[in-house]
């Protein structure tokens, strides 16, 4: 039997979500992470290349050989939102939660009478499973998703979210494709009518008069890196 390990392509592509209830009443807390690794053992590879692009997001629960994934990691949390979980939450309970919570964690909210009984937890964009036995790795998306579009360009997606982490490159908004860049380059690009982070970008190529792809909106740098 393999161990298989699944991570997502991309960092802040993780989430937990853990539900709290009280008396009938419930509030969630959704936190994301910059990574995270689940293993399962299986003697079947558990996704297809299909699941591994992910459109629509993937729970992390049980899957067809009723095998659960298990945490390996999760690390670097990011961002965290605490909500009401039903209409029974007041706003009140959810600023008193909130409170407890930034004072003191699980203790914290646990003095108030609230229990974590579910906790989910999601993957969104595409995957990477490995094999961790024969070292075989199989990929939601091209390891160069840029070069399949551009076989001149040599910027991966980590690069371009480095660049977008650094305090002196910031990107532009996003513009409509009736709006031409003013140099060629590559831009950051999206297929839909809303500029979103699901699903991620797609670097294309703008020669000055075309893009090397259909774009419906775009975005770059708003100065160039040196």
């Amino acid at each position: 039997m393999a161990t298989w390990k699944l991570s997502p392509q991309y960092k802040k592509s993780a989430v937990e979500k853990m539900f709290f209830y009280k008396e009938g009443k419930v509030i969630t807390i959704e936190q994301g992470f910059r990574w995270a690794t689940f293993s399962v053992e299986s003697d079947e590879r558990p996704l297809t290349d299909l699941e591994l692009v992910n459109e629509d997001g993937y729970e992390l629960s049980c899957i067809d050989n009723d095998e659960s994934w298990e945490m390996w990691d999760m690390t670097d949390g990011c961002w965290l939102d605490i909500e009401a979980g039903n209409d029974k939450a007041t706003s009140t309970d959810v600023e008193e939660f909130e409170a407890a919570w930034e004072e003191d964690s699980y203790c914290g909210v646990e003095e108030l009478g609230w229990s974590n009984d579910d906790t989910e937890y999601y993957y969104y964009g595409p995957l990477a499973l490995t094999n961790e036995d024969t070292g075989e790795e199989f990929l939601g998306e091209p390891e160069n998703p840029i070069q399949a579009i551009d076989p001149d360009a040599s910027i991966t997606h980590a690069e371009i979210e480095e660049l977008h982490e650094d305090a002196a490159l910031e990107v532009t908004d996003w513009y409509p494709v009736s709006i031409n860049p003013a140099r060629v380059g590559s831009y950051e690009t999206l297929p839909g009518t809303e500029a979103n982070t699901w699903p991620f970008p797609v670097m294309a190529t703008w020669d000055g008069k075309k893009w090397s792809t259909l774009v419906e909106q775009w975005r770059g740098l708003t100065k160039e890196s040196k």
